[in-house]
């Protein structure tokens, strides 16, 4: 891929339609030839626990313009191939299309999951772990510029000719989910923002979420006041570890 813009957005509520902000580095010829960074009026207005992830307040969006007002100015970056380091800025990208009615088209690859089929024994695939691992320079995590520029490193030092096909093929794989379920509870919590995140990542996979029905049910129904409480946590950790052991029961029955 010659030519593709690496992006970044944050949002300023739980909801995928929430942009706040967004970064871009577009790449041609290996190197990273523009950036730029948009503050937004997130749908839906800020949230305290966003707010604390990135540090994006209310009056610093309250006079920036909606994503519909800014689009036209910046619907270029969107003609190249687009790459994110997971599935979050599709998402985020796709609902803002839907809800502002600008049908953007356009075709995405996953840093993170090219990342993991490349280095397999990292402990995760997040951003951070992948800078590191590639001895990239140090950047200010949640910020949506510096994690695009970062993002656009990764992808030009995983060298793929074709990530599009590469994450085709990845997106939907059992591995994933398993791994996405590990890093969620490797601290023995659940909080919101990653119960967000897996729903929309099932929504994202709809094979896995039939497949994984009451997972996914749970986490309709838990997300829609915004909150996971204590109890509704410990609900989702014992299904979580529960789909967990199956499926690498089913990984053991199948390699033996």
């Amino acid at each position: 891929m010659n030519r593709f813009t690496a992006l970044d957005f944050e949002t300023g509520n739980p909801q995928r339609v929430s942009a706040c902000a967004l970064g871009y580095a577009i790449v041609e010829g290996g190197k990273i030839v523009d950036t730029g960074l948009h503050l937004i009026k997130p749908v839906g207005g800020h949230a305290a626990f966003q707010t604390r992830i990135h540090g994006i307040t209310d009056d610093q969006t309250k006079n920036k313009p909606m994503f519909d007002s800014l689009y036209p100015q910046i619907r270029s970056i969107f003609n190249n191939p687009l790459v994110g380091h997971s599935n979050f800025d599709k998402q985020v990208l796709n609902a803002l299309s839907e809800h502002f009615g600008l049908t953007i088209n356009f075709e995405y690859s996953n840093s993170s999951a090219i990342a993991k089929s490349k280095y397999s024994d990292l402990k995760n695939h997040r951003l951070d772990t992948v800078a590191n691992h590639l001895d990239l320079p140090a950047f200010k995590h949640h910020d949506a510029l510096e994690d695009a520029k970062t993002c656009a490193r990764i992808m030009l030092c995983l060298g793929n000719d074709n990530p599009a096909q590469s994450i085709q093929a990845d997106e939907n794989s059992i591995s994933e989910y398993l791994g996405i379920l590990k890093g969620i509870i490797a601290d023995d919590h659940v909080n919101y923002k990653e119960a967000f995140g897996l729903l929309y990542w099932l929504e994202d996979n709809p094979k896995l979420a039939k497949t994984h029905f009451e997972i996914f049910g749970a986490l309709r129904s838990f997300c829609e006041d915004n909150f996971i409480d204590s109890s509704e946590e410990v609900i989702l950790l014992r299904m979580m570890k529960i789909d967990i052991a199956k499926l690498e029961n089913q990984s053991k029955a199948a390699a033996g």
